[in-house]
C-alpha cells in the first residue's frame, strides 16, 4: 500500500554541458520536470533550443510519420497476434546514435513521398478516365464523330441517351427530328435535331423521356475511339502503378530502421519539453521537479559525470503537491492498472493495489468457477508473456485470475462444468474424476447456499478491510476526526450489526449458518447493541459537521446515517457480492448445459462424435470467453464501488519522469 516518497530537487549546470547531460538524464528517466520560471522564451533559449533539437520540427515529424503509413502498405500482411505481441528491438546508446546520425531519413523520406505523389496523380487520372468511360455509356460502341452540340444556323443538335421505351414518343413528337445510333439494354444513342424556335420546348419533352444529354466537349474523336484510347491509358496507368508498387516495395527494407528514426525524434520532441520549465542565463541553466527519494544517489551518480552540474534537495512551492508513483512488490505492481483506472490517489493517501489483488483474483474466480477455464487463461496467459518478455499488466493479472480459477474451479468442482462428475459421467475417466472429487469442498449447483454464505463473508471481509485501510489513510493524513466518525464508527457499527445477527436465531431461520444454532453466544448481543448505539451518536452529531448551521448539521447526519453511506448502503455494498454467486453459477449450469448437448449428439451414427467434439469446444470457449469479460467487469465493480469508496481519496498526479519512448525501440545502456 506503498507510495513512493519523492523529493523536490533543483538542479542547475553550465549551458556547454547541458545537451549532453539532458540525454543522460531522460536515458535515466529520474527527474518529474515542474515549473521553474514564468518567463517568456529570451535569445539565449531559443539558441539553446535549436542547438538542442537540431533539425526537428513538427512538420518533419509528420512528414517521417506519413513516410512511415505509405511503407506499410506494401510490408507482409502480419497475424493479428503477431501484431499485438510484437515487441520493441533491443539497441544499446552508442549504436542507437551512431545509426542515427549514418542513416539518410531525409533521402528515404523524399523519395517514398515522390512515389506517394506519383502514384496519387496516376490514380486521380486514372479516376477520371473511368468515370469518364461510364458517362459515354453505349456510346462507346458508336465509331461516328459526334460534335460539340449547339446552334447551327436555325437548327440545334441534341446528343445523349433514351430509355428504348420513349423512342415511340420521341418519333411522335413533331417538333424534332432524331437519328438512333446504337441501342443496348433497353437505352439507345440519340441525336435530335430541332429548330431554333423550339429548343425550350424540346428539351422540356427530353427532361420528361429522362433524356440523359452527353458532354462532348473535348472529345475530338468518335466515342467510340474515345473509349478505346482511355482504357489504352488505364492499362497504362495500371503498369506504372505496379512499377511504382516495386519501387515502394523495396524500400520497406528501411521500414524498420525508419521507426527507429521516428523514435528518435519522439524522444527529441519528448525532451523538447524541458523548455517549458527550465530557467536559463547567457551561460548557465537551471532545472526543477520531483525524484523519488530512493532514486536520489542515482542522480547524485549521474550529476558526477559532468564538472559543472550540480543539484540540490529543495522545499516545495506553496500549493504544490508531489506526483504519486506506486511502490509495490512485483508480484502486486501489476495491480496498480487497476487503481490507474479508476484515478490516481492523492500524495498522502494510500495504494490500494496490493490489497485489490487479494480480492480480486479471489472474486475473478468465483465468477468463472471452472478449473479448465483457469487452465487455459493460465497458459494463454504464460504464452502471451512469453511473447511481450513479461510485459503486459493485464497479462500479469490474467495468470494469476486464472490460476485462482483453478484453485477455486476444484475446491467448487467445475472442470469444463461438470464433465468429470462422479455420478453417470459423460466421460469415463476414473483418475481425473477421483482427482475432481479429492479437492471438490461443496457443489454450487447442489449446495447453493454454501455459496452465498461464502460470498456474504467475502463481501463483509472486503467491506471491513477498506474502514480499516479508511481509518489508517485518515490518520497518516492527520485526519483524526474524519478517521472517527466516517471509518472507525461504521467499523464498529456494521460490526456489531453482524454479531447481533450471528448471536441470535434470525441467522439460522436466514440460512446464513449450518445446522440450528447460532454462530455466537447471545450475551453478546448487549454488548455489541451498546457499542453500535454509541458509534451511530457519533455519526449523528458529527457526520454533517462541515454544515454551518446546527440543524443542516444534525439532519445530514441523521442522513449519513441511515441512506447516505449509512445502514442500508452498507446493507446493499455486502449484498452486492451475491452477483459473484450468480456469475459462479451461471458459468457452472452453461457448461453443464454444453455438456448434456454434446453427448446427446453421440447417439447420431459416426457423425455424432464429430457434433459432439465441435460442441464441446466451441461451447466451452463461448462460455468461458463471456463469463470471463462478465467476471472481469464485476469483479472491477466490486472493487470501485464497494471497496475503494471506503477509503480511498483521489486527485494525484502520476509521476512522469523524462524518460524515452520505446514504442519501436528500446534503448538499454
Amino acid at each position: 500500500m506503498a507510495i513512493s516518497r519523492m523529493t523536490r530537487v533543483l538542479i542547475a549546470g553550465h549551458l556547454s554541458q547541458f545537451e549532453a547531460f539532458m540525454r543522460k538524464l531522460q536515458l535515466a528517466s529520474l527527474l518529474h520536470l515542474t515549473d521553474i520560471s514564468e518567463e517568456p522564451p529570451g535569445e539565449t533559449r531559443d539558441e539553446v533550443k535549436k542547438s538542442f533539437l537540431g533539425d526537428l520540427n513538427p512538420e518533419r515529424f509528420r512528414e517521417l510519420e506519413e513516410v512511415k503509413e505509405f511503407l506499410e502498405r506494401f510490408r507482409p500482411e502480419e497475424s493479428f497476434l503477431k501484431k499485438l505481441f510484437t515487441m520493441p528491438r533491443l539497441m544499446g546508446t552508442d549504436r542507437f546514435y551512431n545509426f542515427i546520425d549514418s542513416f539518410d531519413a531525409t533521402a528515404l523520406k523524399e523519395r517514398v513521398l515522390d512515389i506517394k505523389k506519383k502514384m496519387q496523380a496516376l490514380k486521380g487520372e486514372q479516376e477520371e478516365l473511368a468515370q469518364e468511360n461510364e458517362r459515354l455509356g453505349i456510346w462507346r460502341h458508336v465509331s461516328l464523330p459526334v460534335f460539340t452540340p449547339g446552334e447551327g444556323g436555325r437548327a440545334v443538335i441534341i446528343t445523349g441517351t433514351l430509355k428504348s421505351t420513349y423512342i415511340p414518343d420521341l418519333a411522335s413528337a413533331d417538333i424534332m427530328d432524331y437519328e438512333s445510333l446504337y441501342e443496348e439494354d433497353e437505352a439507345a444513342a440519340i441525336v435530335t435535331a430541332c429548330l431554333v424556335e423550339n429548343l425550350s420546348s424540346c428539351r422540356s419533352l427530353l427532361r420528361q423521356w429522362e433524356f440523359q444529354e452527353l458532354d462532348t466537349a473535348g472529345l475530338g474523336m468518335s466515342p467510340r475511339e474515345k473509349y478505346h484510347e482511355n482504357m489504352l491509358r488505364i492499362d497504362a496507368i495500371e503498369k506504372e502503378l505496379k512499377s511504382l508498387a516495386g519501387e515502394a516495395g523495396e524500400m520497406v527494407k528501411d521500414y524498420d530502421n525508419l521507426l527507429a528514426v521516428i523514435e528518435h525524434y519522439s524522444n527529441l520532441e519528448r525532451r523538447g519539453s524541458v523548455f517549458r520549465y527550465w530557467l536559463t542565463t547567457a551561460n548557465a541553466f537551471v532545472l526543477a521537479g520531483w525524484i523519488r527519494t530512493d532514486d536520489l544517489p542515482r542522480l547524485t551518480m549521474l550529476v558526477r559525470e559532468f564538472d559543472s552540474v550540480n543539484f540540490e534537495e529543495t522545499e516545495p512551492g506553496k500549493g504544490e503537491s508531489p506526483p504519486v508513483c506506486f511502490e509495490n512488490m512485483k508480484l502486486f505492481s501489476p495491480f496498480q492498472l487497476i487503481t490507474r483506472l479508476y484515478n490516481y490517489p492523492a500524495y498522502s493517501s494510500l495504494d490500494p493495489s496490493a490489497m485489490t489483488s487479494f480480492f480480486f483474483v479471489i472474486f475473478f474466480g468465483l465468477c468463472l468457477t471452472d478449473a479448465g477455464y483457469g487452465l487455459i487463461l493460465s497458459l494463454a496467459a504464460l504464452w502471451a508473456l512469453k511473447k511481450t518478455r513479461g510485459q503486459g499488466d493485464i497479462l500479469w493479472i490474467a495468470l494469476w485470475g486464472g490460476l485462482a480459477t483453478i484453485v477455486l474451479g476444484l475446491l467448487t468442482g467445475g472442470i469444463f462444468g461438470d464433465l468429470f462428475r462422479s455420478t453417470n459421467p459423460f466421460i469415463n475417466a476414473p483418475a481425473l474424476t477421483a482427482f475432481r472429487d479429492r479437492f471438490t469442498w461443496f457443489d454450487p449447483m447442489l449446495e447453493p447456499m454454501v455459496f452465498f454464505r461464502l460470498v456474504l463473508f467475502l463481501g463483509l471481509v472486503q467491506v471491513l478491510t477498506g474502514l480499516v485501510m479508511g481509518i489508517y489513510s485518515n490518520i497518516r493524513q492527520g485526519l483524526w476526526l474524519d478517521a472517527v466518525a466516517d471509518n472507525l464508527s461504521w467499523l464498529v457499527i456494521v460490526s456489531s450489526l453482524v454479531t447481533i445477527l450471528f448471536a441470535s436465531d434470525l441467522c439460522v431461520q436466514m440460512a446464513l449458518v449450518p445446522g440450528d444454532r447460532p454462530l455466537f453466544d447471545s450475551g453478546l448481543v448487549r454488548p455489541a447493541g451498546i457499542a453500535a448505539g454509541i458509534m451511530a451518536l457519533v455519526v449523528f452529531f458529527f457526520g454533517g459537521r462541515d454544515e454551518e448551521k446546527m440543524f443542516f448539521r444534525f439532519f445530514i447526519g441523521f442522513l449519513k446515517l441511515l441512506v447516505l453511506s449509512g445502514v442500508f448502503s452498507y446493507l446493499g455494498d455486502i449484498l452486492s457480492y451475491i452477483r459473484l454467486m450468480a456469475l459462479g453459477m451461471v458459468t457452472a449450469g452453461i457448461g453443464m448445459a454444453i455438456n448434456t448437448i454434446a453427448f446427446m449428439m453421440t447417439g447420431i451414427p459416426v457423425l455424432g462424435y464429430v457434433m459432439a467434439a465441435l460442441i464441446l469446444i466451441l461451447g466451452h470457449l463461448f462460455n468461458m470467453a463471456i463469463n470471463l469479460l462478465g467476471g472481469f467487469v464485476h469483479t472491477l465493480r466490486l472493487q470501485y464501488v464497494e471497496f475503494f469508496s471506503k477509503f480511498f481519496t483521489g486527485g494525484g498526479k502520476a509521476f512522469t519522469p523524462l524518460a524515452y519512448t520505446d514504442k519501436y525501440v528500446k534503448i538499454i545502456e
